[in-house]
């Protein structure tokens, strides 16, 4: 018998993904349209803001996926790559950190769907999106529907994707529809002079509330490099996967910029509710040409397309919870699977109870007296995303520089190394900037230090809780 006879090769993945299912895999997971209101409350800076983000951290980001998934192709992607640069304890944090983020993504998500569900009956019930009642029944309701209908497995919600589908792409072409109306009948409701786009602001506090918005633009082409974790499912991935990267940059960027645009052309940003922002815009011009239905349709959409995003980011997380568990790093229990469904239910479970946690003390932990507004809850909750999602990206930068040696270390790939840290350090020390209308700034601050806190303190104590696990095995 021979040695191949007894050790058969590793079965291996197949390579199915080509150009196009890069760039359009891509498009879809990253682009998201609440940045598009959120970078609207710039004003007319929002463009530069934008190419600024561009420049600054998706070029670079862009470049040290492509040139790391050429070198090392292997299934992992940032993980794998920080574990080669840093070592296990990072890898193992930041891992932790890619499936954290999403607890208190959940919430912040869900509070953008309350405030477009509220917007289909705002002729009726005007400020309900802001009511703090309707926002808990609504967020609660919605996160333990994601955690039922996730335990049931994939195929269960595999209809409201379809909806998720159709509620992102539609309302970006009803908002640019609605927007040419809008500009050809009635001019825009906002210059974009090239005096106009440079951030200006009646005072210091408010010019750096508008700089401290950059933070969400850059987090807004986060995930690009998601298509590495699929690296050896890709045809040709040292030429497809930095070609897909590139495409998918530049329609992404196109999209943000473009809807931006639309929606101060109908808006102007001192008079736009950020989380229903598109919905409120497209009602305006809908209105104006007699389809009132239109806009309460939209914000339909919106609703169920961030649902659906919540449900498929719920269902996805969880795998990265089970895989741990199995592997010994994690807990054991977060690895069972429910004996009928065969899905990681305990995780799920897990996912939902912590992320409930999450939203109430963000909307009800209240520091230094009075109550936190929905709107204040939602900026924590967005802010406390980017910081933990980026620290990852603060290990890929300082490991692309470790990473390649000699000639690979060119200098353009120096420069992107050191663009890309230092635009995440920025966007992650620009989120303490209190949001403009941020009425307890101390009660802000304490949320998102006390919070990251605990995160790091959960990352690091799980890591040496495998360590303990696996020593044990031995």
């Amino acid at each position: 018998m021979t040695r191949d006879e007894t050790h058969p090769p590793a079965p291996e993945l197949k390579r199915v993904l080509g150009l196009w299912d890069i760039v359009f895999f891509t498009v879809v997971a990253v682009t998201g349209l609440r940045w598009i209101s959120r970078g609207a409350r710039a004003g007319a800076p929002s463009v530069l803001l934008w190419v600024l983000a561009w420049l600054a951290f998706f070029v670079p980001l862009a470049l040290a996926v492509s040139v790391l998934a050429k070198k090392y192709p292997e299934q992992g992607g940032i993980y794998a790559w920080v574990n080669r640069a840093f070592g296990p304890f990072a890898s193992a944090l930041c891992g932790w950190c890619l499936w954290v983020n999403n607890l208190f993504y959940f919430p912040s998500l869900l509070l953008f769907a309350a405030a477009n569900a509220a917007a289909m009956f705002g002729g009726l019930y005007p400020g309900l999106g802001d009511s703090r009642l309707f926002s808990l029944i609504f967020v609660l309701g919605f996160l333990w529907f994601s955690v039922g209908i996730s335990i049931q497995g994939f195929e269960a919600g595999r209809w409201l994707q379809n909806v998720g589908v159709i509620g992102t792409w539609v309302p970006v072409a009803l908002l640019i529809v609605g927007a040419a109306v809008v500009f050809a009948t009635m001019g825009s409701s906002t210059s974009f002079t090239p005096a106009a786009m440079v951030p200006r602001a009646a005072s210091g506090a408010e010019l750096l509330g508008v700089v401290g918005l950059w933070s969400s633009f850059c987090f807004a082409f986060a995930g690009f490099e998601i298509g590495a974790f699929a690296s050896q499912e890709i045809r040709d991935p040292e030429r497809t996967l930095p070609r897909g990267i590139a495409i998918s940059g530049l329609i992404v960027t196109l999209i943000y910029i473009a809807g931006t645009v639309a929606v101060l052309v109908m808006v102007p940003a001192d008079q736009l509710a950020e989380r229903s922002g598109i919905a409120d815009a497209v009602d305006l011009a809908a209105t104006r040409i007699g389809l009132p239905a239109v806009g309460p349709l939209t914000a339909f959409l919106l609703a169920a397309s961030a649902i659906a995003g919540c449900v498929s980011w719920m269902a996805g997380s969880a795998r990265i919870a089970y895989a741990a568990a199995r592997e010994g790093q994690w807990p054991a229990p977060l690895g069972a699977l429910h004996r009928r469904y065969r899905t990681p239910h305990v995780a799920l479970l897990a996912q939902g109870l912590i992320a409930t946690l999450i939203f109430l003390s963000s909307l009800f932990l209240t520091i230094g007296g009075g109550a936190t507004t929905v709107q204040e809850s939602y900026d924590i909750l967005v802010n406390l995303t980017l910081i933990v999602y980026f620290l990852p990206y603060v290990f890929l930068f300082l490991g692309l520089a470790r990473l390649l040696t000699g000639a690979e270390l060119t200098p353009g790939l120096r420069l992107a190394s050191f663009a890309g840290l230092a635009a995440t350090v920025i966007s992650m020390v620009l989120v303490f900037v209190p949001p403009a209308g941020t009425t307890n700034v101390l009660n802000y601050e304490v949320n998102l230090v006390w919070q990251t806190a605990a995160v790091l303190a959960g990352g690091i104590g799980l890591y040496y809780f495998g360590r303990r696990q696996r020593a044990a095995a031995r």
